[in-house]
């Protein structure tokens, strides 16, 4: 009976040895009803347990921050982080060019473009030499408004003598040609520096100050609409590569899953995330169309500011968007 016990316990450990196995790193508080990119995680490895996989989910900023965590990413060390569109468009800057203000009519028309149009795979065939391989591009929630903590911002002319949050030299460009100032700030700083005046505000999904707790150091919503919200499931090319052909499949079946459901999300959460911030002493502001066109004419030239990229592959990824409009 010990000889039996014996067996059937290593078999077992071969067994866990050999199972499908994925360890993520996430980059917000485990809050379904307001992260989009919490909520592909939790879709993704409820998915990917039942199916089996030994799966493994680290806090936020418990491996590290942003940079720490690409470079265990690249080195193999970690194998999936929910990062920063950045950490990638580094590395192939035409990335930013789906960035642009105004770039995607509506959250469908995103979900759609980078589901169905094989972008990606022209991406990570550049990305696989730096250790990279992007997997999806998550919402946190709707398309990025205007915060801020000085007044109401209803038309471009608004932002003139406002200092704002960037996250990276996309936003700051943005800014200066919405005729306000831009400062580069880690996320983690933004609380200090909305409390010491040095920001007045940020570009942002509706649900992330309800996330992070900065409806205190908030007053004003402005819901422009400017860019896509986005996150990257950011994957250890090492880790991928060292996946079999089915749980590649089975992975990629559980991500297109998760990440639909996230997008149904958003389009019903909206409103509800704009009744929590007023419900948190903010005021929200909806453009009316003649609003949103001051905003689109002040940022209608930054295609021809994307550096790194000849205008003339601009001008094509952004007829490439186009193409993936909703009900083309």
């Amino acid at each position: 009976m010990k000889k039996v016990l014996v067996l059937a316990s290593a078999l077992l450990t071969a067994l866990s040895a050999n199972a499908s196995s994925v360890s993520v790193a996430l980059d917000t508080a485990p809050d379904r009803e307001n992260s989009g990119t919490y909520r592909y995680v939790d879709n993704l490895l409820q998915s990917l347990n039942d199916k089996g996989w030994h799966t493994e989910s680290y806090p936020r900023n418990s491996v590290g921050d942003e940079s720490t965590r690409l470079n265990k990413v690249r080195a193999g060390t970690l194998d999936i982080s929910m990062s920063q569109y950045s950490s990638a468009a580094q590395f192939v800057p035409e990335m930013q060019v789906l960035q642009l203000p105004y770039t995607f009519i509506n959250t469908d028309h995103q979900y759609n473009f980078f589901v169905n149009s094989g972008y990606l795979d022209s991406i990570n065939r550049r990305l696989s030499s730096e250790g990279l391989r992007v997997l999806a591009v998550i919402p946190t929630g709707g398309f990025l408004g205007i915060f801020n903590n000085e007044y109401p911002v209803k038309t471009v002319a608004d932002m003139s003598g406002l200092r704002m949050r960037a996250l990276d030299t996309n936003q700051l460009t943005i800014f200066q040609m919405m005729g306000a100032s831009g400062v580069l700030i880690p996320f983690s700083e933004v609380p200090n520096a909305l409390r010491l005046g040095i920001a007045d505000g940020y570009l942002n999904a509706s649900p992330v100050p309800i996330i992070f707790k900065h409806t205190e150091l908030l007053k004003y919503f402005t819901d422009a609409k400017v860019m896509m919200s986005a996150r990257l499931v950011l994957a250890s090319q090492y880790w991928w590569d060292n996946l079999t052909k089915e749980e590649k499949a089975q992975f990629s079946a559980s991500s297109i899953e998760a990440q639909k459901e996230v997008f149904q999300w958003v389009n019903q959460s909206e409103e509800a995330h704009h009744k929590a911030l007023m419900a948190a002493g903010m005021e929200v502001y909806q453009p009316t169309e003649e609003d949103l066109l001051t905003f689109k004419s002040a940022v209608a030239t930054m295609n021809q500011k994307v550096k790194g990229v000849p205008f003339e592959r601009v001008v094509l990824l952004q007829k490439m968007v186009s193409d993936y409009r909703p009900n083309n």
